[in-house]
């Protein structure tokens, strides 16, 4: 058995600057006079700086079964068995929930098996699923071993996300115009996170931008108490300088193993919006710590 990798582009794994084997499936950004390729006709601090010009709230479309094989392909031509595939979250988008039904007659012509992995989350953190699922398979697990690895990892990790411009949120439905349009006079910020079900929900408001932020630290070290090691991840759209101050924040804490600094990926940032920061803490355990530092060797984080 040998196992291939690929995720779609919502994993940000473009945007890592260490190497690795997963192939990437690409979403499209849709505005109403051009439809652009994430990560070939558009990057993310392209999109975001296009999302500052405009008005247009674009729409995202799920990779296509034909672009998932065109990847496959490749695989097979490697010598690979089977195919894990890392959708982002089925929380904010359906395609995962039937891809593997409508890929598995496609992957049996050309001899090979596929699987789909849902991490619940997405950006880098989903990416990060894939990373870790390509190690083991590099390591000789098994499908099922792999996935039950995942399932052990997924259990400790909380991201947290503070909105700056609420017309996406209000647009895409998840804060009502009556409710957004009062939360703007009041200049309520809300904070985001992924739940268990990997949908973005709002976890708290809060007045202020700067506070928004503070409460983002308190959550993530409350969440941190009794873990040895933890992997941060600082989450920013178009708001770089502020995510190295948060970065170093963070790096100051004892139980710290890493922060990364990382982008929300157009694929999402489409639907929430530009001007986003937030904290992601991910536990780890001993062994995932010695996994993850051969993992991000070469990595300046």
């Amino acid at each position: 058995m040998k196992i291939g990798i690929t995720a779609d582009s919502s994993s940000g794994l473009e945007y890592v600057n260490f190497k690795h084997k997963v192939l990437i499936t690409r979403t499209t950004i849709n505005f109403k006079d051009r439809i652009l390729l994430d990560g070939v006709d558009i990057t993310a601090d392209a999109f975001y700086h296009l999302l500052s010009k405009t008005q247009e709230i674009p729409s995202t479309s799920a990779p296509t079964p034909g672009v998932i094989l065109e990847q496959i392909i490749k695989l097979k031509a490697q010598g690979c068995t089977d195919v894990i595939h890392f959708p982002i979250s089925t929380g904010l988008s359906d395609y995962g929930k039937n891809i593997k039904a409508t890929m598995d007659p496609l992957c049996q012509e050309i001899g090979i098996n596929f699987h789909v992995y849902d991490s619940k989350t997405a950006c880098l953190m989903q990416g990060l699923f894939a990373l870790y699922a390509s190690y083991l398979a590099d390591h000789g697990s098994t499908i099922q071993e792999i996935f039950q690895t995942l399932e052990n990892y997924k259990k400790n990790q909380y991201p947290y996300f503070v909105v700056d411009d609420l017309k996406y949120l209000i647009k895409n439905g998840r804060l009502s115009g009556i409710t957004g349009n009062i939360a703007i006079l009041l200049k309520i910020k809300p904070v985001l996170i992924i739940d268990k079900e990997g949908r973005i929900v709002t976890f708290e408001k809060v007045r202020t931008h700067n506070k928004a932020i503070e409460r983002t630290l308190e959550l993530t070290k409350m969440k941190t108490t009794e873990t040895k090691n933890v992997l941060y991840l600082s989450v920013h759209t178009n708001r770089y300088e502020d995510a190295v101050k948060l970065k170093e924040t963070l790096d100051g804490r004892k139980n710290c193993y890493k922060t990364i600094i990382t982008t929300i990926t157009p694929t999402v940032g489409a639907h929430i919006g530009s001007g986003i920061l937030g904290a992601v803490c991910i536990g780890l355990t001993d062994e995932e710590v010695i996994i993850f530092d051969k993992i991000f060797k070469g990595v300046n984080a």
